[in-house]
């Protein structure tokens, strides 16, 4: 029994003015690893990762995972303005002065 329907006549989603914008966006940065997607151990350490950026090794707990790509980045790759990666925050960066 279906108690609501997805699609409702004239319910339709509001349109965007940020959606020509976002799509650009996604269209251009490529999905490195999945999200919850471990990070890549640093052969020369038991206990450490590299961060995907700047090849460093760090501890899991100081590794961020960018959510527009997935890459892991440490501190400095990290860009909390846009909650992503350095490599993320600059196309947005670009993305947002062609816009105006």
């Amino acid at each position: 029994m279906t108690l609501w329907k997805k699609n409702w006549p004239g319910k339709a989603a509001p349109k965007s003015k940020d959606a020509p914008f976002l799509g650009e966006l996604k269209k251009e940065i490529a999905v490195m690893r999945k999200q919850g997607e471990p990070p890549i151990k640093d052969p020369q350490s038991f206990a450490q990762y590299t961060c995907d950026l700047c090849n460093t090794p760090h501890p899991v707990s100081e590794l961020r995972q960018c959510v527009l790509c997935g890459r892991w980045a440490c501190e400095s790759c990290w860009k909390d303005e846009y909650y992503t990666c350095k490599s993320c925050a600059g196309l947005i960066k670009i993305h947002m002065l062609k816009g105006e």
